[in-house]
């Protein structure tokens, strides 16, 4: 039968009809991304949101839009190959997209055409670091950033010299390679009549393969590479401290030596520490071999382990009859009893007489020492690491000063200058 209306051309078709419940999937239209970062839906300097471009009004059955529309209406009908614009305004011209090559600024945020801007898109989304448009740029803080090029000539990729693993002035190894072999061929290959002040190719690979340290009998040539005042191994064992280091060096080196001498001594008590913590962790698995408690409930704290963490009090700890006999036995008995003269010690862990527990906090699930033995260990190991390393410091600084010493001591006996000190300028005028 014809469909009601008349109006309708025979060979439509009425679109098919959708189950109750169904939903149709809307597919989101593509942003194009940019070099500045961030996508086109993103710019922030105006302009209101994209719109998709629509076909001209052709239907399916190529009739044209306001012809032979059926009862379903006459709206018009997506391109799937029409690209999508953005109606901005953006840049300088305050002008729309038109997809053409586009550069965020990183300040004000806004975007710029490359061609207003004069920036061709190989520039921007390669050799761009930081951006700033003309509005924003004041010429000496905020201006572009580029990043360095390649060192070779006529190439324009960016040099690896942000790499933080292998950086370098070249964009690759082969390019590294290309530049030397370019300056080595600006060498004469042989010496020409008068061209003595001149290095051949030979002569220059020669001089870049010369070891650091100079080899051969006492006064050869010096080459590439060594130091003209260099001090030897032994220097400090043939010449007199009092000749090489003057009265400040010497003052400095010795009190740098007896800081080193106490940060050594810190050192040797943290590792004291470490071994106290290591005898109360065997005590407390003692006492739950022997069925004391568990692992997991028995806090196992020894009253010892108070003074961990304070070098002056440990100290005084191990001066004590009580630490020497710990440190010479190797571990951690019972405490002895309280004596009377000390009427404070009344805790459960003073009273307690049982050779496996006796200075041992018993509770369970005990908050005051959680996880004392992690702390603890980790703690004293900190210790350490930052002891060794001012060591370390201390030590570097002595070597710059001795070097700086020797360096200036053998100069002084290579030049043989002397200064000659007059008593009046009348005695200086006699020697003129």
């Amino acid at each position: 039968m014809p469909p009601v209306g008349g109006n309708a051309s025979p060979t439509q078709k009425t679109a098919p009809r959708k189950k109750k419940g169904t939903a149709t999937a809307v597919k989101a239209p593509k942003r194009a991304r940019t070099s500045g970062g961030g996508r086109r839906g993103g710019k922030s300097g105006g302009g209101g949101k994209k719109k998709s471009a629509t076909s001209p009004g052709t239907l399916p059955n190529g009739s044209e839009d306001g012809h032979g529309a059926g009862a379903g209406g006459g709206s018009s009908v997506t391109g799937a190959g029409d690209s999508e614009s953005d109606s901005g305004p953006y840049c300088l011209c305050r002008g729309p997209d038109n997809h053409r090559f586009m550069i965020a600024c990183d300040r004000c945020e806004d975007w710029f055409h490359g061609d207003c801007i004069g920036m061709d898109k190989y520039t921007g989304e390669n050799l761009v670091q930081k951006y700033i448009c003309p509005n924003c740029s004041d010429g000496e803080r905020y201006v572009t950033r580029y990043k360095k090029m390649c060192s070779l000539e006529g190439c324009t990729r960016p040099a690896r010299i942000y790499d933080p693993r292998e950086p370098s002035i070249f964009c690759s190894e082969e390019h590294c390679q290309a530049w030397w072999e370019q300056l080595i061929a600006t060498l004469p290959r042989t010496k020409g009549t008068n061209q003595f002040d001149f290095l051949t190719q030979e002569e220059f690979m020669g001089l870049l393969d010369t070891p650091k340290r100079r080899s051969g009998e006492k006064g050869a040539a010096w080459k590439l590479g060594d130091r003209p005042f260099g001090v030897s191994d032994d220097f400090w064992q043939t010449v007199d401290l009092k000749e090489a280091l003057t009265a400040e060096e010497r003052s400095i080196l010795d009190t740098s030596a007896a800081e080193r001498y106490a940060l050594g001594e810190e050192i040797v008590l943290c590792k004291k520490m470490l071994q106290l913590i290591d005898m109360a962790l065997k005590r407390r698995e003692a006492a739950i071999a022997a069925g004391k408690g568990t692992a997991k409930d028995l806090c196992g704290y020894d009253v010892r382990l108070d003074t961990v963490g304070v070098s002056h009090q440990f100290g005084a700890f191990l001066q004590s009859p009580s630490g020497e006999a710990i440190f010479k036995a190797g571990r951690l008995d019972a405490p002895p009893p309280p004596s009377s003269t000390n009427p404070g010690s009344t805790t459960a862990a003073a009273e307690n007489t049982d050779p496996f527990t006796a200075g041992m906090c018993l509770k369970k699930k005990c908050k005051p020492h959680v996880g004392w033995s992690a702390i603890m260990i980790k703690s004293a190991k900190h210790s350490i690491k930052e002891l060794a390393a001012q060591a370390r410091e201390k030590l570097a600084a002595e070597a710059r000063v001795r070097d700086s010493a020797a360096g200036r001591f053998r100069r002084k006996r290579l030049e043989n200058n002397s200064v000659v000190v007059y008593d009046s300028d009348s005695a200086m005028e006699d020697v003129v």
